[in-house]
């Protein structure tokens, strides 16, 4: 598949964009502006990109869950101003402040909750997704899991199901190599997770996580699949830079000589060289994308934090953990 010129720039834009907002939560983070244990999404932004990139692209609705380090796909989901309220626990938040970052979740603009449990959230996408084609909507559902949320026995049950019922589900797996501290090689039997869709008799396929051309084209193709009832799984291939959370010593658990040649591997750089090599960009084209991408993530950071916190009595309102409606249209 071939992409525009415009297309190739906007996926740029979209890498600067998850770097920059990566770089200003450990900023935030190491000034005690940010409560809990946040994941930074540093070297994963090809996946963020490319998620962002097919949604916009789909030509249909998508609902998408949220993992640890996909910031960038729910500020763009949830619009800037809100997601970072809602990361900074302030009423301006999707939630009014009393979510956090990980448990956001607006129905309407597709961001799906996520789940208390890890591994839980492929199930309930599954269902989610029935629903939709049951209501007769030609949505498609984005369910992205870790590499080790991949291991809990729930995944097996939700693409078992998936096929069985031909629903429009695209699994998809950001596999980074490392679950928290245990490496991948101690979690699967197989290289390629992708493979376990075999089983269920869905297509599945894996592909650099770190080419944002190659994600956003992965997951165009999977978007057209689910849609035509071929629920299927996306591998993307990745390397998480940081700690499992900002000021996790990862040192002591994993060989960090990745990280001493870190420009042959950043999604931001391979991308940057494409364009450059391609003719449609120069390096004051480069400064100025990162600028302005700066003073967008910086003015929003600014903005959250000075906005009030949520009151006693809005984080205790059980309004916001129970639902008063059961039933309608999703």
């Amino acid at each position: 598949m071939s992409f525009s010129k415009e297309e190739l720039l906007k996926m740029h834009e979209y890498l600067v964009f998850s770097r920059k907002m990566g770089n200003k939560i450990i900023e935030y983070i190491y000034a005690g502006k940010i409560a809990g244990a946040i994941h930074p999404p540093l070297g994963q932004e090809a996946i963020s990109a490319g998620l962002i990139m097919a949604a916009e692209t789909a030509g249909v609705k998508t609902h998408s869950t949220a993992t640890h380090r996909n910031q960038a796909v729910m500020a763009k989901r949830a619009g800037l101003d809100r997601f970072l309220g809602e990361l900074l626990c302030r009423q301006t938040g999707v939630c009014g402040g009393v979510a956090g970052e990980y448990h956001m979740c607006d129905f309407e603009l597709g961001l799906l909750p996520a789940q208390g449990v890890l591994g839980g959230s492929w199930p309930y996408s599954v269902g989610y997704a029935w629903a939709l084609k049951n209501d007769g909507k030609d949505d498609v559902v984005l369910a992205v899991y870790g590499d080790g949320a991949c291991s809990e026995g729930a995944t097996y049950e939700a693409m078992n199901l998936a096929a069985l019922y031909k629903v429009p589900v695209v699994f998809v797996i950001e596999n980074n190599g490392i679950a928290m501290t245990t490496p991948l090689e101690k979690e699967s039997p197989v290289e390629n997770l992708s493979v376990r869709a075999q089983a269920s008799g869905m297509k599945g396929i894996t592909v650099d996580g770190n080419d944002v051309v190659a994600v956003t084209e992965a997951l165009q193709e999977a978007i057209k699949l689910a849609q035509k009832g071929e629920p299927n799984v996306v591998e993307l291939k990745t390397i998480r830079w940081e700690g499992h959370y900002v000021g996790d010593n990862q040192s002591v658990y994993r060989d960090l000589s990745f990280r001493e040649n870190l420009d042959e591997i950043c999604p931001v750089k391979k991308m940057e060289a494409r364009l450059l090599e391609l003719g449609y960009i120069d390096e004051a084209y480069i400064q100025g994308v990162h600028e302005e991408q700066e003073k967008i993530v910086s003015d929003g950071f600014a903005k959250a934090y000075a906005a009030p916190a949520p009151t006693k009595e809005q984080i205790l309102d059980y309004n916001k953990i129970y639902s008063n409606e059961a039933g309608g249209e999703i």
